[in-house]
């Protein structure tokens, strides 16, 4: 099992969901999922949320899935040392600035 930790932005990006009145139900269950670190919650990732690492100097090793079935709401996070550290969630635009 992993502990889960969140940086400022994925924080500020917590607030702009709610503000926006989002279930937030879908998101917990992604983190619940990637702190359980068994194979199953991973193939889980894989497969209903299409978890794959991103690719890049800028992204090495970080990791990116989809929320639920909302399209284009994404989380990203990294696995360092027993831990998952959550780094931003939104749209593509809001992460990435595309």
């Amino acid at each position: 099992m992993l502990k889960i930790d969140y940086t400022k932005a994925f924080e500020r990006d917590i607030k702009r969901l709610k503000r926006r009145h989002t279930d937030l139900a879908e998101l917990r269950e992604v983190i619940r999922l990637v702190s359980e670190d068994t194979m199953e919650s991973k193939e889980t990732l894989r497969r209903r949320h299409r978890a794959h690492r991103l690719q890049g100097k800028n992204w090495a090793g970080v990791v990116e899935c989809h929320v639920g079935n909302a399209g284009d709401w994404l989380t990203i996070w990294l696995t360092e040392d027993g831990t998952a550290i959550f780094l931003r969630t939104g749209t593509h635009a809001e992460i990435f600035g595309a």
